[in-house]
């Protein structure tokens, strides 16, 4: 991994030091968990079941993702999951927009660097 793509991750909230410790130490297995990470459908299908007023199920994949951005270091995203999670949890959607927006944004910015050093 470049120290540039290193470098964007952190800017983008990612505590890689940590994350990286949580992967046995290693660099290349998180690398090649992060490049896993722009596959994840849990965002996607946690709108699809918001959508389908499946509350329990949308709770489920908010839960899930919030474990893997914690997981893989993603601090702002994380805390970006934590109030989408909470009310869910509360079994309604109401008032979620805004805290799924942010959730969205931050996951496309991190996502967006994940992609641009994919290949390199």
């Amino acid at each position: 991994m470049t120290e540039e793509f290193k470098n964007e991750l952190v800017n983008a909230g990612v505590d890689y030091n940590g994350a990286v410790e949580r992967f046995i130490g290693s660099e290349e297995i998180y690398e090649q968990f992060l490049y896993r990470f722009t596959e994840d459908k849990n965002l996607m299908q946690l709108e699809e079941f918001l959508a389908k007023g499946d509350i329990n199920t949308a709770f489920k994949r908010a839960h899930t993702l919030k474990g893997l951005s914690g997981n893989y270091g993603f601090n702002k995203m994380y805390e970006a999951t934590v109030p989408v999670v909470e009310i869910l949890r509360k079994g309604s959607a109401e008032g979620i927009e805004e805290p799924l927006k942010k959730l969205k944004e931050i996951n496309s910015l991190i996502c967006n660097i994940i992609n641009k050093y994919k290949d390199i």
